[in-house]
């Protein structure tokens, strides 16, 4: 065989063992009338957001697990999506909202979203479990943008499909709407063991932390008008793009 005939073999071979296992290879477990992954990892994903109050639990696990009802109900597109990966990316995807004091996962300076983004790929790799081999960087990437895209809209659908549907899943949980896309009967049963009761309230009160906890992490994002309605003091003046764009611009003499 040549040797650009070997170095194609190996190069395949090195691809064949990097790539992440898909849906066929993990073992499942049926939560909430959905089938979903039940590796080590996953489980114990779910223990550490378990300590979240309710409203942020129940958040967290109904993104899981809508995102993989409507996986399950296309086979073409579930075989493509990387499940471990959603499974971590959805799950975790909130770790940004922790309130606790001295939480490990929130800084005063990022954004919620990458706040989340890099406690995740950080729990990963310090996972019991943890292989490189296994979490290449590209697999963690994935997981990473998956999250921290979560709150910034028209980027995402243009990414890798693990990404996208980290994302796409947890637009599934917004308030105050029921997504179309998730099969009413999974639905039902999924807010039936995880409720959204509590969902609004939780989330106001969470953004409403951030904009008066870490207002730097919160100008030109979603979360700003929380501060400007409901924290005394928050003033975002100066501190969006157009304010600095515009700084010193006269139309009369430029």
């Amino acid at each position: 065989m040549k040797a650009n005939g070997i170095i194609s073999v190996l190069a395949l071979s090195a691809t064949a063992l990097a790539r992440p296992k898909h849906g066929d290879h993990l073992p499942t477990t049926t939560v909430a009338g959905v089938e979903v992954v039940d590796t080590q990892i996953v489980r114990d994903a779910r223990a550490l957001i378990e300590k979240f109050p309710d409203y942020l639990y129940w958040h967290s696990m109904r993104t899981w697990l809508l995102g993989a009802a409507v996986l399950n109900a296309n086979a073409t597109l579930k075989a493509e999506v990387d499940l471990e990966a959603h499974a971590l990316g959805t799950i975790l995807h909130d770790l940004g909202w922790d309130m606790s004091p001295d939480s490990p996962w929130v800084t005063k300076e990022n954004r919620f979203e990458v706040d989340g983004g890099l406690g995740a790929v950080r729990w990963i790799k310090a996972h019991k479990s943890y292989s490189p081999c296994v979490w290449t960087e590209a697999r963690l990437e994935r997981i990473f943008d998956g999250i921290a895209l979560h709150g910034t809209f028209g980027i995402h659908p243009f990414k890798n499909i693990d990404t996208k549907w980290i994302t796409n899943s947890v637009g599934f949980d917004g308030v105050n709407f029921t997504p179309p896309e998730v099969p009413i009967a999974k639905f039902n049963s999924v807010i039936a063991e995880f409720p959204k009761d509590s969902f609004q309230k939780g989330a106001i009160e969470t953004f409403t932390w951030m904009a008066a906890t870490k207002p730097n992490g919160t100008y030109n994002t979603f979360v700003e008008p929380f501060g400007t309605h409901y924290v005394p003091g928050y003033n975002s003046t100066g501190k969006h793009s157009f304010d600095r764009i515009t700084a010193g611009w006269n139309p009369d003499k430029n």
